[in-house]
């Protein structure tokens, strides 16, 4: 970020296609913990073929964000999955994020824009670190399969 944007100005949506690793970085969280991961429930009713997509009957949405073939170990959290090995941006958007068909978010573009601007944002302006035992000052590892309703500990310090 540092790089592209400098340090006197915040980044803007116009950086965006100059920050591949943040789009990435992006995708990746989209991709590894979806915003409605555990909204209604739904799978399909018969085969289907979307896209060329084939999709049996039983399967789950979420299930796209759990696929081997496409997201080698998928519970691992790694943004090089969306980057070549000439560091530009694979062509998988995780657009499946905001649904399907009739059923797309309506405010998918908006939502877009904006999630990547306070990612972007957050990432150029603070350095944020695993938070530490406040008894023995070791870091504190993060439990990948837990999920939570509220917030997580982490240390947050300004970027100069």
């Amino acid at each position: 970020i540092d790089n592209v944007v400098g340090s006197y100005r915040l980044p803007s949506y116009e950086d965006r296609p100059s920050l591949p690793y943040v789009e990435a970085l992006y995708r990746e969280v989209h991709r590894w913990r979806p915003v409605l991961p555990n909204g209604v429930p739904h799978a399909t009713v018969s085969d289907d073929v979307y896209k060329g997509y084939f999709i049996p009957k039983g399967n789950s949405s979420t299930a796209i964000t759990r696929n081997e073939d496409t997201y080698p170990e998928p519970d691992s959290f790694n943004p090089e999955r969306f980057l070549n090995l000439d560091g530009t941006l694979t062509d998988d958007t995780v657009s499946y994020v905001f649904g399907f068909g009739r059923r797309t978010c309506p405010g998918e573009y908006m939502a877009d824009k904006v999630v990547w601007l306070m990612i972007v944002s957050v990432l150029a302006t603070f350095n944020i670190s695993k938070a530490r035992d406040d008894e023995t000052g070791n870091e504190i590892d993060v439990d990948p399969d837990a999920y939570t309703d509220g917030t997580s500990r982490c240390d947050i310090n300004n970027e100069n």
